[in-house]
């Protein structure tokens, strides 16, 4: 009789545990999915963000070239009227 009792006991333990187990890893598994989510979108903007700046980073330094090249220009255009 006894041994029913802590045999039983026993198991209404181990099924109280085995609850807290599922829930456990239900929580963690919904949270890692929402972690997930919140981590691929965040890393989509840095994508879009690096692809912008990359762009505008093309054009300054078309930009540049440009202004390098009328630079030159001038300066060969004053050295000449020193002259």
């Amino acid at each position: 009789m006894a041994l029913d009792v802590y045999r039983k006991g026993g198991l209404r333990s181990t099924e109280e545990l085995q609850r807290t187990i599922v829930d456990i890893e239900t929580k963690y598994k919904a949270e890692l999915g929402r972690a997930k989510k919140k981590y691929e979108t965040d890393f989509r903007e840095l994508e879009i963000q690096n692809e912008n700046l990359s762009r505008a980073n093309n054009e300054l330094a078309k930009a540049n070239k440009s202004l390098a090249g009328r630079v030159k220009v001038t300066s060969v255009i004053r050295h000449h009227n020193r002259l």
